[in-house]
């Protein structure tokens, strides 16, 4: 029975709203009732007779000739009278519109909806049932026969009864006729559905607070096609496929050299005339993972190289996870002080980002802030219900090739001549454009089409969505989106304090929800470049089938302010365009860059680790004793669990993606990134939790990495071993092969791990031991490492041995010498990676601790660089030949 159960007599002024839902289910129970109990058994009316209109289903119910036959066939009378009741019902009544009573709640309204929804979609699917069976009735069962005739009679018998094929065909008129009826009455309550639907929504959009409902939610999205804020909507985009940095980074490395000569010449105590700017050597800062305890001591060490002179001397801020945030802070509203970062997080880190109840007085109270941070999650909900209703992919046609409209001038063109590239750049760039080009060599390019214009409000975008997009796959909203603009409404909303008593006051400037609006700064190289990253992890199957994956692999990908790609693949797009949906380098549509808040959460979101990696944390968390005991049920479990990740990683649009052409790559890696239609990414420290890759890739040059490792389990962790397996598959010549600062075996190394051990590292445990005693008992926090002190698997080239790259590494440990002398990272409760929430005292101390281990150590890292510059010197003045 229908939930509301339809009686006159019981009718009272209060139940009178729901009347016409009452009519309309009792209706359609009775028209399923009356079909399926007496469906077969039936005799049927002689004649059919009446006129027929689509338009008007009153007028399309056969009528019968002869009155008196209408009791001996009550199943079609009644068939007939209940389709035509049902019709008009339907066809009159207004039960579609919501009428909200002041004596009824908006629960409770918007419950009657549920439940009436609920009941439609019910009958509609009875109603397809019903029809399924007369599709599937023999026509005998549609002609008229006597009621003294048995009902088993045989279609033979029947056949034999027929006056003529008029007969016959007047039965299967019969049939074709209700199937109308049943038709019409299905189109009809197809749309009673949608207007159901639509009521059910408006009921429980009115439910929510104004924040949630669809008028705030579209004024959110409303900012990721601001030209004010994204006036590269205008542009059309690129992609880059090379392994060379682009124009405008080697622009930057000429200008930072420049920018830092005196700087530099001071730090290392040589006179600034003396200096070539040829020889500075190239300074990466490479900041580890660890939350926010990495996030406040990189902080707390950039503190200490601000005021030693080191941090000007800078060329590249790297990072993985936590330090992203660190390094996120430096490069927007603290304009590279660390000083006002900390003065930033210090207020932010009083209260639980996680927290609803902060979360919903952030919304009420800053409005306009709310609207920026939460723009991309808004945009990309609106957008994922923006589907076509022909279902054909506006990239693709029928036959499987490529839609004329936008790809007509796309598609991979192979090396655009150099006027094409200094045309498209001068646009930009103006003068500027062929001081970048011309440094540039062997570089393949897309071209540009113009194939999508650029939308003014969001209805415009939802509609240009809805011709555009069609099937290509939506990139669903993941917890990693929330995850993004939770941090970014913590640590890029700048917290300023107005009063020990007050709330701090919040200030965002709306260009720093854009990565690419950290350009400006690098373009003028008064600030070193930052470098986010992410990895793929691609699990070695087609179909990316954990089931049937038979080896997996980390692909690194990072965010810079000119680009945005993979350093496994060569493969960059400008980071104003990271984002937008792109088919064989043709934008299918025009929306603002991807949030910053969504790349930071992408790059610290190791809660998306893989089940073999969240099995790792808790065997590292555990004793020695039950890690032997737990080793052979690792062993047991472990197929499979390094490829299967619980929680889904953040997931855009892939700008490589070429759709169901064949690609042209020579490399097989980009083949297969360019298959997918959707690009995944997640915290680096799935891989590395220190960023060698991005400092490692031989066109950057750099010559000196600085590593500030927050790692936990820090004495353990295999990140050396994993870089210098990196550098081998990458051919990185210059890395220090055979540095480890730590003795101690990683827990549970890979194969390929083990076997490098066995093979490079054989012989070096010594070494390996040497440094470790330094590090514990000589209170040293700065290991160096310049030269190999193991074979190189790689061959030599021209017989001569490459000038290796220098690291400096600084672990975050505890200091005999620190005014605490007994905090230890390592055990401080307060400390632990996911603790987004401390006290004015508990960041004091370890920022100051982080800043007191490298003050320490300045002497130490002053002289290595001075090593380096004067090695690189050298080796400039050998290829020019010249004596040094």
């Amino acid at each position: 029975m229908p939930p509301w159960p339809y009686n006159d007599a019981d009718e009272t002024q209060e139940g009178a709203e729901g009347r016409n839902k009452e009519v309309q289910t009792s209706i359609i129970q009775s028209l399923y009732n009356s079909i399926t109990d007496s469906f077969v058994k039936l005799p049927v009316d002689k004649e059919v007779q009446g006129s027929h209109s689509d338009s008007d289903i009153s007028t399309t119910i056969p009528k019968s000739q002869d009155t008196d036959q209408t009791s001996n066939s009550p199943w079609y009378s009644e068939l007939l009278g209940v389709l035509e009741s049902l019709g008009a019902t339907l066809e009159h009544s207004d039960t579609n519109e919501s009428k909200s009573d002041s004596r009824v709640s908006l629960e409770e309204l918007a419950a009657n909806e549920s439940d009436y929804m609920s009941w439609l979609t019910g009958a509609k699917s009875k109603l397809d049932e019903v029809a399924l069976q007369v599709q599937n009735q023999d026509w005998s069962a549609f002609t008229s026969f006597s009621a003294e005739e048995p009902e088993n009679a045989s279609s033979d018998d029947l056949e034999q009864n027929m006056e003529s094929t008029e007969e016959i065909a007047r039965a299967r008129t019969v049939k074709s006729r209700i199937l109308e009826q049943i038709s019409a009455v299905q189109a009809q309550l197809n749309r009673q559905v949608d207007e159901a639907t639509a009521a059910l929504g408006s009921a429980v959009q009115n439910m929510l607070p104004p924040q949630l409902q669809r008028p705030w939610i579209a004024e959110c999205a409303q900012s990721c096609i601001d030209r004010d804020i994204h006036p590269d909507l205008l542009e059309s985009t690129s992609v880059r496929v090379s392994p060379d940095i682009c124009g405008q980074e080697a622009d930057f490395q000429a200008k930072r050299a420049e920018k830092i000569r005196q700087d530099f010449a001071k730090f290392i105590g040589v006179s600034a005339s003396s200096v070539d700017v040829r020889d500075i050597p190239v300074i990466g800062i490479a900041g580890s993972g660890g939350g926010f305890r990495a996030m406040i001591s990189t902080l707390g060490s950039y503190r200490a190289m601000h005021q030693a002179g080191l941090a000007q001397c800078v060329t590249y801020d790297a990072a993985v996870s936590g330090s992203s945030w660190a390094i996120a802070a430096l490069h927007t509203y603290a304009n590279g002080n660390p000083y006002q970062a900390l003065d930033s997080v210090h207020e932010a880190m009083k209260t639980s980002m996680f927290s609803t109840s902060n979360l919903s007085e952030f919304v009420n109270e800053n409005d306009g802030i709310a609207k920026r941070v939460f723009a991309d999650i808004a945009a990309r909900y609106l957008l994922s219900g923006a589907k076509s209703e022909d279902g054909h992919s506006v990239t693709q046609s029928k036959d499987g090739e490529a839609g004329a409209r936008e790809l007509q001038t796309g598609g991979i063109q192979k090396t655009a001549t150099l006027l094409d590239r200094i045309l498209g750049e001068a646009a930009r760039r103006g003068h500027q454009a062929v001081d970048v080009l011309l440094p540039e060599k062997y570089q393949t390019w897309v071209s540009k089409p113009q194939s999508a214009s650029v939308p003014l409000t969001m209805d415009e975008l939802l509609q240009a969505a809805k011709s555009t997009l069609r099937t290509m796959s939506v990139p669903p909203l993941s917890v990693v989106d929330l995850y993004g603009a939770l941090l970014f409404r913590k640590l890029i909303v700048q917290h300023i304090k107005v009063g020990d008593d007050k709330k701090s006051d919040l200030v965002l400037d709306p260009k720093w929800v854009k990565l690419s609006a950290q350009r400006p700064a690098v373009d003028q190289a008064s600030q070193p470049m930052p470098i986010y990253t992410a990895v793929r992890h691609f699990i070695g199957t087609d179909d990316n089938d954990p089931d049937k994956a038979q080896g997996h692999q980390y692909q690194w990908f990072e965010f810079n302010p000119y680009e945005v790609g993979s350093i496994d693949h060569d493969a960059w797009i400008p980071s104003w365009a990271f984002g937008r949906p792109m088919v064989n380098g043709c934008e299918q549509l025009k929306i603002g860059e991807a949030h910053f808040g969504g790349i930071i959460g992408a790059a610290s979101s190791a809660f998306c680790a893989s089940f073999d990696a969240m099995i790792m944390e808790l065997y590292m968390a555990v004793p020695s004793a039950v890690r032997s005991a737990m080793d052979p049920l690792l062993d047991w479990i472990e197929h499979g669990t390094e490829v299967s990740h619980p929680i889904p990683p953040y997931t855009l649009y892939n700008p490589f993606y070429i759709g169901e052409q064949s690609s042209t790559s020579q490399s097989d890696k980009l083949a297969e990134l360019e298959s997918k239609p959707l690009l995944s990414l997640m915290d680096a420290g799935m891989e590395n939790n220190l960023p060698f890759a991005p400092l490692l890739r031989p066109e950057r040059n750099v010559d000196v990495i600085v590593c500030l490792d927050s790692s936990a389990n820090i004495e353990i962790m295999p990140w050396f071993a994993r870089a210098e397996a990196w550098a081998g598959d990458h051919g990185v010549e210059r890395w220090p092969w055979g540095a480890r600062p730590w003795s101690a075996d990683p827990l549970r190394p890979s194969k390929a791990e083990v076997k490098l051990d066995q093979s490079t590292l054989s012989g070096t445990r010594s070494v390996r031991e040497s440094v470790n005693k330094r590090i514990r008992d000589d209170n040293i926090r700065c290991v160096v490492f310049d030269q190999p002190v193991a074979s190189s698997p790689l061959p030599r080239k021209n017989g001569s041995l490459p000038r290796p790259i220098t690291i400096l590494y600084i672990p975050l440990l505890p200091n005999a010498k620190f005014r605490d002398p007994d905090f230890d990272p390592e055990t401080a409760d307060f400390c632990g990676t996911f603790n987004d929430q401390w006290t004015t005292e508990q960041i004091d101390l370890l920022a100051d601790l982080a800043s007191f281990n490298l003050t320490q150590e300045v002497s130490r890292i002053r002289d290595a660089l001075k090593v380096a510059y004067k090695r690189k010197r050298a080796h400039r003045l050998y290829e020019e030949g010249l004596d040094a």
